[in-house]
């Protein structure tokens, strides 16, 4: 037969070789699917950054006078519910030509608002209803995609009249520089994405090889056929190829599920439209071109130690020398590649930090085998189940370190993206330990100008309330601090002070601030930019401020008596206030969010949070939760890749088990050398993942100069997760070795 005749029989043996056949068509093709649908993901990625720098720079703000030009008066201000932060945009339109924010199809007039599809959404559910009195205008559409960052942002376009003070804004997609992701982001993202690919092209090698031994069989027969060595290799890749083609289609079809519902997830502040997932073509023909490719290695990789002849087929079973200098190659130039101390973001450390960590990680299933070898060997006694367990592996480690050892990279990248987490994360905290500890449920209201004191006068009446304390506040133009006017009650209540008399004037004790004397003119500035001279009646009297209360919350270096500001027109003066809820109510803020929305961008209402992160903490944390869902995923798919190796290791012994049940060994000693012959190796492997991964990321720490914090509890909870993957994978094979024992399958083989 000629070649394309020996491809076509491949391909039709792969197909219509009957029930057998099919199963192992399904098999393969879920498997090498679900490697597909992760790289398609893998290589949508610069797409989906490239969108959304596209979209940050369409809303980047020109503030360049342009004559003639109509500016947008803009004001950004930020409320939340329940925890969900929502954009609030002030515009005023100061003529026809103004310039329109992107997303919008005109500037909202006074009292109009556009509001972002899922904030629509939130305001239309029953959880919303606490939610609409902040947004009582007049609904005029929607913000479009271009406008948006992500999916999920809940943004909202308020249309105001021509008091608003904010910045003028000429045009809209000015030039923009990229700003590059923070450096500790940067490494955890690179070496996250190679430890969670370098395991799918190990799995989409396994998967090629579902059903091998009774391919095997059939290729013998074809051999007494009188088909040549050449022609049943050719038999053979056809088969592979057609698992290749059909799981490259399914993997593209789950890919443009994944696609379709890719809105509704979101990363802190990391979200992509449908369109921003789509892969660059170039990645696509490659990864087109590279599965079977890699399929095709596999199998003929598989084939190199087997012997088929017209008699049957038979594997080499002498013992091979597993030589260690190529292996520890491996490992020795990726620590080599991430010693240096590269320019963080450069193309250099990019290139060096992926290619040093995958030479590592691929350094675990290289090493495995040879580790294994020298552990087994030197291994003698026990009982009869762990005996039959060693005296295999001792035969042949290969398979068995094949099954853990996609699962073993996984678990080192895992733990290595947890270490260096656990370092950044450490490194931002929100605010000192003293503010955090007497935040608890305290609520903080600022509000600028005329409106402040109504501000407050709403505060105060907010069912619950309780605790209400306020000062009005100015700028001190002289030396750029705050003073805060209050009377002597609310002072003694927010300082350490017991004594005070109006006309006292007090200030916090910091040797770095700005000294304060009697008889002192300064100039005071409020809200509406009017300036006040003011003059020190006495010598400011240090006094220590009680933490979380309005003068420590407000920063006012200067507390001031209303009679030591005599004279001071506080009417455009800010105000700055504390209060707490006189029950536990988890609604309590929202009620005061809703008492001061009337006064836009007046005011807002802020809480402190002891536990809470901070944007960058949040960050890490997002990114942390992001890729350890991806570890998990992969880990799945690797218990997807042990559940048919461990099938095949079944089937290809099954006259073995059959053997040992004729000759009375029992099948549960048969199950628990099964256990055995899993567990050794993942042992062994956890060990090598676990010292890996704990390496790579102090050699990927230094380069973000944060120390090493090894997370143990992570360790030991991704370590326990490949344990379970593995006993839940030999328990399902348990079945198959009862089915083995019994003498009616002695007989068939």
């Amino acid at each position: 037969m000629s070649a394309r005749e020996d491809l076509m029989l491949g391909f039709r043996l792969a197909v219509g070789g009957g029930r057998g056949s099919l199963v192992r068509l399904v098999l393969g093709t879920v498997g090498i699917g679900l490697a597909v649908a992760i790289l398609l993901v893998a290589a949508s990625a610069g797409n989906a950054y490239e969108s959304r720098q596209q979209r940050e720079i369409a809303a980047s703000a020109d503030f360049q006078a342009k004559s003639g030009a109509a500016p947008l008066t803009f004001t950004a201000r930020t409320t939340e519910f329940r925890g969900e932060p929502i954009g609030l945009r002030y515009v005023h339109a100061t003529g026809p030509d103004s310039p329109v924010p992107p997303g919008l199809d005109r500037i909202p007039a006074p009292g109009e608002v556009v509001v972002s599809p899922r904030l629509k959404e939130l305001l239309a559910s029953d959880a919303g209803e606490l939610l609409r009195p902040r947004f009582d205008g007049e609904p005029a559409g929607l913000i479009k995609a271009e406008g948006l960052h992500n999916p999920r942002d809940l943004t909202a376009y308020l249309g105001v009249d021509g008091s608003l003070p904010g910045i003028p804004i000429y045009a809209f997609g000015g030039p923009k520089p990229v700003e590059p992701l923070p450096a500790g982001v940067l490494v955890v993202l690179l070496i996250g994405i190679i430890a969670l690919l370098a395991p799918v092209f190990i799995f989409i090698g396994t998967s090629s090889r579902v059903g091998g031994a009774e391919r095997d069989r059939r290729l013998a027969a074809l051999r007494l056929a009188g088909a040549t060595a050449g022609q049943v290799r050719r038999v053979a890749v056809a088969e592979t190829l057609v698992s290749a083609a059909t799981g490259l289609l399914a993997g593209a079809g789950l890919f443009l599920l994944l696609r379709g519902q890719v809105a509704d997830l979101q990363v802190f502040r990391f979200g992509l439209f449908p369109a921003d997932l789509t892969p660059s073509w170039p990645l696509v023909v490659l990864i087109a071109l590279v599965v079977p490719a890699l399929t095709v290695v596999a199998t003929l990789a598989a084939q190199r130690r087997t012997i088929i002849d017209p008699l049957g087929a038979a594997r080499e079973t002498s013992p091979v020398r597993r030589r260690l200098w190529w292996r520890l190659l491996l490992v020795v130039a990726g620590v080599a590649l991430l010693v240096p101390d590269y320019a963080i973001g450069s193309e250099l450390a990019r290139t060096a930090m992926m290619a040093g960590a995958l030479l590592v990680l691929i350094g675990i299933p290289a090493l495995l085998p040879w580790l294994l070898d020298r552990a087994v060997s030197r291994i003698r006694g026990g009982p009869p189940a762990f005996q039959l367990a060693i005296r295999r592996l001792q035969t042949d480690s290969g398979t068995p370190s094949r099954v853990v050892a996609g699962l073993c990279v996984v678990v080192a990248g895992a733990i290595a993206l947890q270490s260096l987490l656990a370092g950044q994360a450490a490194f931002y905290v929100s605010l000192p330990a003293p503010w955090h500890a007497s935040q608890g449920d305290r609520v903080y209201v600022t509000a600028y100008g005329s409106p402040a004191e109504k501000a407050m006068t709403a505060v105060r009446e907010v069912p619950g309330a309780q605790d209400v304390r306020s000062l009005r506040t100015l700028l001190v133009t002289d030396s750029g601090v705050i003073a805060g006017v209050a009377d002597c009650a609310t002072i003694k209540t927010m300082t350490e002070t017991a004594a005070c008399t109006d006309g006292d004037v007090f200030t916090f004790p910091d040797e770095r601030r700005v000294k304060f004397h009697s008889g002192q003119t300064v100039t005071l500035v409020d809200d509406a930019k009017r300036e006040h001279r003011w003059t020190l009646p006495a010598d400011p009297r240090p006094v220590a401020y009680k933490p979380g209360e309005a003068a420590f919350y407000s920063g006012a270096q200067l507390l001031v008596t209303p009679a030591a500001m005599a004279g001071v027109d506080l009417t455009e003066a800010g105000a700055a206030g504390t209060l707490r809820p006189s029950s536990a109510d988890p609604d309590f803020v929202e009620r005061v969010r809703n008492a001061v929305a009337p006064f836009a961008w007046r005011a807002q209402v802020t809480t402190v949070d002891g536990k809470k992160l901070t944007d960058e903490a949040r960050m890490f944390t997002d990114v942390r939760d992001g890729l350890f869902a991806g570890a998990l995923l992969i880990l799945l798919l690797a218990g997807v890749s042990l559940l048919v190796l461990a099938q095949e290791q079944v089937r290809e012994r099954r006259r073995a088990i059959g053997a040992l049940a004729a000759t009375g060994v029992p099948v549960r000693v048969v199950m628990r050398s099964l256990l055995w012959q899993n567990g050794i190796p993942l042992l062994l492997g956890i060990v090598v993942a676990i010292v890996t991964g704990v390496g790579i990321a102090a050699l990927a720490t230094r380069l973000v100069t944060n120390p090493l914090v090894v997370d143990w509890a992570g360790v030991g909870a991704l370590a326990g997760a490949a344990v379970a993957v593995v006993l839940v994978v030999t328990a399902s094979a348990f079945p198959a070795v009862r089915s083995a024992a019994r003498l009616e399958s002695l007989r068939t083989e």
